[in-house]
Formats: structure tokens, C-alpha cells, sequence
């Protein structure tokens, strides 16, 4: 299993847009499996593959914890999966969103816990986001599906990890007079140079993905 590096802000490549997927190839679902491994080994919700500098319409979301939390709770019918004919199917994690299209978003909240693994040790403040939200994406073999959700966490992070694919971070949607980019910069670099991150990360033995060659690119 491989793991990648993934990149902090302000980083180069997390303001690069994302180009979709055509090729379902086998280096393509190999890399998806280390890219969930990614997710897992950093502790989060959802991963979008520009955080680790592949530029295409990739993310990876994992809600299970989320949904057996009761910091959120869930309603009958507040996430629901569909195949491409609309028949309803089960949600399985991780779910792995390949050209993904947010194609309905409605009732406007905000949120102050939305957190990202490109800004570790950043304070997070309010985020205008949607309740309610249907996505349309593929899975790493192509085939289509259609999700439904209306429950917090789920919609938010799907929210999130769309606007990494078009290069969108999270210091864009906050209130520009609640924070200054000097401080977001300067409690991210605080975490990188702790001395017991810098141990972790030097044991897990993290790859730089934007230097592989990929032939799903």
C-alpha cells in the first residue's frame, strides 16, 4: 500500500482546476485504493485528489462515523443512494466520486466546523453551504449513481470536497474580515513543525503522487 503526501496551503497545485476522468484503467482503481488509504491514515471525512497534486475530478468521502455520531443526527431518508436507473441501492463506504456534478443545492446554512486536511491546526470559520444536495458521479469502474442527502455532515462535506476539484479553498468561502491569510499560513506551519508530526510523517514514508506518471491522466 502506498501513501501519498498530502499538500497544505497555500500550495501550488490545490489551486489547479481538475480535468475529468476517461480512462477507467487498473492504475486508476489502484490508486484509488491508496488514495482511501490516504483519507484513512490522516484522519478524514473525504479527500479530493488535488489535495494530494492529481489534477482530476476525483474524491473519496467516508460518512460511516459521521452517521453513528450523535453530534449529527440522522432523519429517515436523509441519504440515499440510486444506480444510473434510479432504482435506490445501498450506501457502501468509502464511496469514491469520479466526475462528480452537483446538480441540486438548496437551503442555505452556515457551518463553523468544516476542517480540511490541506489546513491542519487552522481554525475554521463560518462557511456558507446547502442542506440539501443531489450529486452525479461515477465510481472507479464508471458506472453511474445519483446520491440525495440532506443530512449535515454528508452535504457539507460534499460541498467541500467538489470545490477542491476546481481549485476552490476553504480560506475562499470564509468571511475575509473574521481571519488574515498570514495567520491561517503561519498555524499550518506550526503542525508541520512539530516535532511529533515530523517523526509520524518521516515512519509513514509518504509519496509525492504529482510525480507519478498515471495513465488515467
Amino acid at each position: 500500500m502506498t501513501l501519498y503526501k498530502v499538500l497544505h496551503y497555500p500550495h501550488v497545485l490545490l489551486r489547479k482546476k481538475g480535468t475529468p476522468v476517461e480512462n477507467f484503467t487498473d492504475s486508476l482503481r489502484e490508486f484509488i485504493k491508496n488514495f482511501i488509504a490516504t483519507m484513512y491514515e490522516f484522519d478524514g471525512g473525504g479527500l479530493a485528489a488535488p489535495q494530494v497534486g492529481v489534477s482530476k475530478r476525483i474524491f473519496v468521502v467516508d460518512f460511516k462515523p459521521a452517521f453513528e455520531s450523535d453530534s449529527f443526527e440522522r432523519k429517515e431518508g436523509d441519504f440515499k443512494v440510486y444506480d444510473k436507473d434510479h432504482k435506490e441501492i445501498p450506501a457502501v463506504f468509502p464511496m469514491v466520486f469520479i466526475n462528480p456534478e452537483l446538480v441540486e443545492m438548496s437551503e442555505p446554512i452556515k457551518v463553523n466546523w468544516e476542517g480540511c486536511l490541506s489546513f491542519p491546526n487552522a481554525e475554521s470559520h463560518n462557511t456558507s453551504r446547502f442542506l440539501n444536495v443531489e450529486i452525479h458521479a461515477q465510481n472507479e469502474n464508471g458506472e453511474k449513481f445519483i446520491v440525495k442527502s440532506s443530512h449535515l455532515y454528508a452535504s457539507v462535506c460534499f460541498q467541500h470536497e467538489y470545490d477542491h476539484l476546481d481549485g476552490i479553498m476553504l480560506v475562499d468561502r470564509w468571511n475575509k474580515t473574521s481571519f488574515t491569510e498570514s495567520d491561517v499560513i503561519a498555524d499550518i506551519k506550526d503542525f508541520e513543525n512539530d516535532p511529533a508530526e515530523r517523526k509520524r510523517m518521516k515512519k509513514i514514508k509518504v509519496t509525492e503522487a504529482s510525480k507519478i506518471k498515471f495513465d488515467f491522466l
